[in-house]
């Protein structure tokens, strides 16, 4: 797989908004999760929103990923929610149980700030 991955952190408020781009699989599935875990426990934070608008790939890895990350926040009492998921994308959630514990919703559309994926 050829396309670069790429993560953009921004802040609306209290919630961490992370938009994700490319193929995000098993080779960045560590850094992803490291991410991911951070915005969970900044301090102040109340919800974490994973955009998967630009994401152009994604395996069983990611889903690891997102099943520790939901995991820590419910550990954690904040709210993990996603956006932007493609169809195939909310399929692969629904096949796998996911689905009823991630909130769905919350565009991401605008959001500035953080940084590429090394």
């Amino acid at each position: 797989m050829d396309d670069i991955w790429t993560y953009r952190v921004s802040r609306r408020g209290d919630t961490s908004v992370v938009a994700l781009s490319g193929e995000v699989d098993m080779n960045v599935e560590e850094e992803l999760a490291g991410v991911l875990l951070a915005e969970i426990e900044r301090p102040g934070a109340t919800a974490v929103l994973i955009d998967l608008a630009g994401v152009t790939f994604l395996d069983s890895s990611t889903i690891n990923v997102l099943v520790r990350v939901y995991n820590a926040a419910r550990g954690s009492g904040r709210l993990l929610r996603l956006a932007g998921a493609r169809p195939t994308q909310l399929k692969v959630l629904e096949m796998t149980g996911l689905m009823p514990l991630l909130a769905l919703g919350g565009g991401a559309e605008g959001e500035e700030g953080g940084g590429p994926a090394a």
